[in-house]
C-alpha cells in the first residue's frame, strides 16, 4: 500500500496558487526601454504577464513605471494584504562595480533601495528582476518566504538579456510543465526559460552572455539552471550550501482548474507539504525503509486530502 501510494504522488508538483480571501497581487515594473528597438519587446512581455494573469483569475495587476510610484507600492497596505505578492522588473540594468540598479524613466532604483522598502512584506515573495546586471539583486532581495529570480548572475554580465521574454512566455506553453501535471511551476518556467536562452546564443554560434539564478532558499545565493537535469538538483556546491528550487516548485502563478477554491491556509500547509516531501526524497537510507516510508506516506496522504479541499487537524 505504502509503495502504491508513494508512486501515485512522486513527480507531482503540488501547488500553493489558488483563490484566497484577498486577490494576488502582480506588480509590472516597466523600466525605460532606451533604444526604440526594445520598446515593443518589453511591452510584449508585459502583455504575456498580464495575460497569465487573466487565465489565474485571482490575481491583481498593478503597473508601475517610476521610482517614486514604485516606493509608494511598496509602503502601501497592498505589500502584506495579499496573500502573493509578485513583482517583476521589466527593463534594463546597470553596476558600477559596487551599486546595481533598474533604470527608470527618471532616478533609477538600487537593490538596496527595493530591500529597505520591500522589508515589511512578511508573506510570499515572487521577485524577478529580468534585466542586464540584476545579479545583486539575489542577496538583497533574499529571504524567508522568497523566491528571487535575476537574468545575470551577476553585476557584470552587462549585455542585453534574453530571459525575460522567455520566462514572460512560460507561463501559456504547455512544454514547460516539465513534470505533466497540468500546471507550469515557477521553477518550471526558471528552468525552461534558462534553457531557451542558452539555446538562443547557441543557435547563433555566440557566446552565452547571461545565466539566470534562482534563490529560495533564504541564503541569497541563488542556483543555475545547469544544477538541475529535469526538476531534480544534481550538483552539489563545494562548500556544501543548499541548493534552491523546492520552493519555486511549488508556486504556480496559472493553477490547473483543479486547484482553483483553496484557501489562504490550504496553500500554506500544501506549500510547507511540498517543501517536506521533497526534504524526505534523500533521507530514505537515514531513516531506514520503514520509518521512511511512514514518514512519506503520511504526508502524501495529507497532501492527497488537500487536493480535494480538506484540511487534516
Amino acid at each position: 500500500m505504502k509503495a502504491l501510494v508513494i508512486l501515485s504522488f512522486f513527480g507531482i508538483g503540488f501547488l500553493c496558487a489558488g483563490r484566497g480571501e484577498e486577490p494576488r497581487q502582480l506588480w509590472l515594473v516597466l523600466g525605460a526601454p532606451g533604444e526604440e528597438s526594445f520598446v515593443s519587446d518589453f511591452a510584449a512581455q508585459a502583455e504575456a504577464w498580464r495575460a497569465a494573469a487573466e487565465r489565474a483569475g485571482d490575481v491583481s495587476v498593478r503597473e508601475i513605471r517610476d521610482r517614486a510610484a514604485l516606493e509608494t507600492a511598496c509602503h502601501s497596505a497592498a505589500v502584506n494584504s495579499s496573500p502573493e505578492l509578485w513583482v517583476v522588473l521589466v527593463g534594463h540594468g546597470t553596476f558600477d562595480g559596487r551599486t546595481a540598479k533598474f533604470n527608470f524613466e527618471g532616478p533609477d532604483v538600487s537593490a538596496a533601495e527595493c530591500a529597505d522598502w520591500l522589508r515589511g512584506r512578511t508573506g510570499p515573495l515572487m521577485f524577478v528582476h529580468t534585466g542586464e546586471c540584476s545579479g545583486p539583486f539575489v542577496p538583497a532581495m533574499s529571504g524567508k518566504e522568497r523566491v528571487v529570480i535575476t537574468a545575470t548572475q551577476s553585476g557584470s554580465e552587462v549585455v542585453t538579456t534574453r530571459f525575460g521574454g522567455f520566462l514572460a512566455k512560460a507561463w501559456a506553453e504547455e512544454a514547460a510543465d516539465l513534470d505533466r501535471d497540468g500546471t507550469v511551476s515557477l521553477l518550471e518556467a526558471f528552468l525552461v526559460a534558462s534553457g531557451r536562452t542558452t539555446e538562443f546564443y547557441e543557435q547563433r554560434r555566440r557566446l552565452v552572455t547571461e545565466h539566470a539564478l534562482l534563490d529560495d532558499n533564504g541564503d541569497g545565493k541563488g542556483t543555475r539552471a545547469d544544477w538541475f537535469d529535469g526538476l531534480r538538483v544534481v550538483r552539489k556546491s563545494a562548500d556544501g550550501a543548499l541548493a534552491d528550487g523546492r520552493r519555486a516548485r511549488g508556486i504556480v502563478l496559472v493553477p490547473g482548474e483543479a486547484d482553483r477554491g483553496l484557501s489562504g491556509e490550504q496553500r500554506a500547509r500544501r506549500a510547507r507539504l511540498e517543501e517536506e516531501v521533497e526534504a524526505l526524497r534523500g533521507r530514505r537510507q537515514e531513516r531506514g525503509d520503514e520509518a521512511w516510508y511512514d514518514a512519506l506516506e503520511a504526508k502524501l496522504l495529507e497532501l492527497g486530502a488537500l487536493r480535494h479541499g480538506k484540511l487534516i487537524p
